[in-house]
């Protein structure tokens, strides 16, 4: 309604005499006949008020003095063309208006609608989306449509114009006569919308807007569902959401095998995993699903689209799907379709339930590791369960031989198990040393049977694209061995180097030669970050693991390898190293916490929400929050490094950026994949992730920070962390190396 909106109407918005713009006090403009159809805030309420129809704002409104006692918007009143010559468009405009059709107005929302509209407008998207093809497809239950974005949509779905989208009808129309309209008075947009939703099964619309909301929370795991729209025309109400083109079956053909193979099911297997957790935890149980259910998104990561598994399961339960068709679905959803056919001479007592996801798990685990989608869903077509377990076992087995990937067909195994309550939780398959992330298997040497055998390997390397001469000439390189997984984090404190691991475990080292000094050994998940503080003379390395637990270790010469405390936490909070207490907890990110810094009595959070926040460190207090406000430019943060008042910030999508005093002074595109680490010393900058490159740039300029490249450095794997200490640079890898370079004789 904003700028008396009407697609239908010829005339211009506003103008200086029958149209003048109003200003309400909410800041929105509607014209004069506009804000006069408008009806009182509330049916029972006195004429005095309306409802801003753009942000449901209560307006005070004297319908005595009608729209003159609004303010004019002067300054739109002046962007307006000069009227014409009355005297020369007199004629014209009379003749126009004999023959003209009236005008149509919008009419006002029913007050009924009124509280779903408030509750529901952010799921809402506005008419002017139109993802539909300019011929829509007849709606089907079990099909999708697909279509693209024809304008930009700001928040809350920040999504560009002709991004690709696919649309599930919440309903399909029955034949019929199309509803009539008046001519001149017409429902808006929203209003049509709202009375579809209402038209719904409370149970249906409670069901479409938990799926809007869980895929807000559940980003990086699911395709985003970005509400629901309706066409200009007689159409259903669509369900809306993100679509990626390229599926993972799209990997049972492009792979060839070997390492890359490894990578892959790792990959794949772990966000499948996050996947069914991520919906288990907003209570969400699939039940049935198919290969086609997954995408790959524009950095590789897996996504479930919730659209493609709902429109499965419509045909699933609508017996579009066949028996013989690529649907994955664990026996007691067979059961509960009483498919009694198909499940003679079994018999059990399970529900659906999370259980059930398990066996979903397992059948993409037989996919990708096989190549055969049809084997993985071969159970219940011909033979006996019996027979098709021992099928998939030695396809399954003879697909991971020369592989470290061999226990996996265990796992897989229990997944599968035909008693629901014998499947293990998804929780505990992720936790499994076989579904994480790349771990080079391909070095024999470095194959370590206790912390003992640690050590280090020494070779020269050359860096290229070299020019000052601090960098010149020929470097170093030394491997430190320890750790059985990824690298996560390196610290340095008290002439000791400390390194953390997916293997669970924290190995320190003597920053004299490199030695190992003794591993630190608690934790019961992986580890993702570290420091290292000193604290009344005593030297404290604090780690946080994935299952929310934090260890704080005294580091003596004792070398005692028990923690000191334990805590458990998920959010920014501040703990007393005295006590042990919970000092403050700080809020304010939308998504998870990704990464900190510290500098200048400033601490600086990052987060998968793409935002930056700072925080006083003496009050804890908020400062700042450091983000471009870009429409669409949401890309997680994955790590910060701060030096006085300069902020470098990397992204999963290869940007850096450079805050200065708060103000985002440069932003690159540095690398095609993520950059996990980055660190700043002086005016040099350091970078490095997924391409396997390290970055060295340096940093130029006062007022504007200008970047120029020194050099580069090609590792073996993907980098995980940087350090830089005494002319020395350390560089923790995915293949559980440490690499400590510095400058040759």
């Amino acid at each position: 309604m904003l700028n008396r909106p009407s697609a239908r109407c010829a005339s211009p918005p506003f103008d200086a005499t029958s149209a003048v713009p109003r200003v309400l006090p909410c800041g929105h403009s509607l014209c004069g006949p506009c804000i006069a159809s408008l009806p009182p805030a509330l049916a029972s309420a006195s004429a005095a008020s309306f409802r801003c129809p753009l942000c449901l704002q209560c307006v005070p409104y004297s319908r005595a003095l009608g729209p003159s006692s609004l303010p004019k918007n002067l300054a739109l009143l002046s962007l307006l063309p000069s009227p014409p010559n009355p005297s020369s468009s007199r004629a014209a405009a009379a003749a126009a208006a004999a023959t003209a059709a009236p005008c149509p107005l919008y009419l006002p929302l029913h007050a009924d609608h009124s509280h779903i509209l408030s509750r529901f407008h952010h799921a809402v998207l506005p008419e002017s989306a139109s993802p539909l093809p300019s011929t829509p497809p007849r709606p089907t239950a079990a099909a999708l449509a697909i279509g693209s974005l024809t304008s930009d949509l700001g928040p809350p779905w920040f999504c560009a114009r002709g991004d690709p989208v696919s649309l599930l009808p919440v309903e399909v129309p029955t034949d019929g006569a199309p509803t009539q309209e008046s001519s001149f008075y017409r429902p808006s947009h929203a209003a049509r919308v709202v009375a579809a939703i209402d038209s719904l099964s409370s149970a249906a619309r409670e069901e479409v807007f938990d799926l809007v909301a869980a895929s807000a929370r559940l980003a990086r795991r699911v395709c985003r569902v970005y509400g629901v729209w309706m066409g200009p025309e007689e159409a259903p109400l669509w369900m809306v959401s993100e679509r990626h083109s390229r599926g993972v079956s799209g990997l049972l053909e492009e792979r060839s095998g070997g390492e890359e193979m490894v990578a892959q099911i790792r990959a794949v297997g772990m966000e499948v995993c996050e996947a069914f957790m991520g919906l288990h935890g907003e209570g969400l149980v699939l039940g049935c699903l198919g290969l086609s259910c997954f995408c790959l998104d524009r950095f590789g990561h897996c996504l479930l689209d919730l659209n493609q598994a709902l429109a499965l399961c419509r045909g699933v339960r609508a017996g579009v799907c066949s028996s013989k068709s690529r649907v994955f679905m664990a026996p007691e959803v067979v059961a509960l379709l009483h498919d009694k056919l198909l499940i003679k001479d079994h018999g059990f007592n399970g529900l659906v339930g999370s259980s059930s996801d398990a066996w979903l798990l397992g059948c993409v685990l037989v996919a990708i590791v096989t190549g055969d989608e049809q084997l993985a869903a071969g159970w219940n077509t011909d033979g006996s369960y019996d027979d098709w377990m021992n099928e998939v076992l030695m396809r399954f087995d003879a697909s991971l031989v020369d592989t470290n990937l061999e226990p996996l067909s265990a796992i897989t195994a229990s997944c599968l198990n035909y008693d629901p309550e014998s499947r293990p939780d998804i929780a505990d398959i992720w936790k499994y040393d076989s579904i994480q992330p790349y771990q080079d298997s391909d070095d024999k040497n470095s194959t370590l049977d206790d912390a003992s055998s640690a050590g280090f390997i020494n070779k020269e390397v050359g860096m290229a694209g070299m020019d000052e001469p601090q960098c010149g000439g020929r470097y170093k390189s030394s491997t430190l061995l320890a750790h059985r997984d990824c690298v996560t984090g390196l610290a340095i404190g008290g002439g000791f180097l400390f390194s953390s691991s997916y293997d669970k475990t924290i190995n320190v080292w003597s920053l004299q030669d490199f030695s190992h000094i003794q591993s630190l050994k608690g934790h019961e998940h992986k580890i993702t970050a570290i420091a290292v503080v000193e604290n009344d003379s005593q030297l404290l390395c604090i780690s946080g693991d994935s299952g929310s637990g934090i260890f704080v270790w005294c580091v003596d010469a004792s070398h005692n390898n028990e923690p000191l405390n334990k805590c458990k936490d998920k959010s920014i909070k501040a703990w007393s190293l005295e006590d042990y207490s919970l000092r403050c907890t700080m809020t304010g990110h939308k998504s998870t916490v990704s990464c900190l810094s510290v500098a200048c009595g400033i601490l600086y959070s990052g987060s998968w929400d793409g935002s930056i926040r700072s925080w006083w460190i003496s009050d804890h207090n908020p400062l700042s929050v450091l983000e471009d406000g870009i429409p669409g430019s949401i890309t997680p943060v994955l790590s910060i490094s701060t030096e006085d008042n300069l902020v470098v910030s990397s992204y999963e999508n290869g940007c850096l950026k450079i805050w200065k005093d708060g103000v985002l002074v440069k932003s690159l595109k540095l690398q095609n994949g993520a950059i996990y680490a980055t660190k700043l010393n002086g005016k040099w900058l350091y970078a490095g992730g997924w391409d396997k490159i390290l970055n060295i740039q340096e940093l130029l300029g006062e007022s504007e920070v200008e970047i120029r490249d020194v050099a580069s450095i090609t590792c073996d794997s993907i980098i995980t962390s940087i350090l830089y200490w005494d002319e020395r640079l350390i560089i923790g890898l995915s293949n559980r190396d440490i690499k400590v370079y510095y400058k040759g004789p």
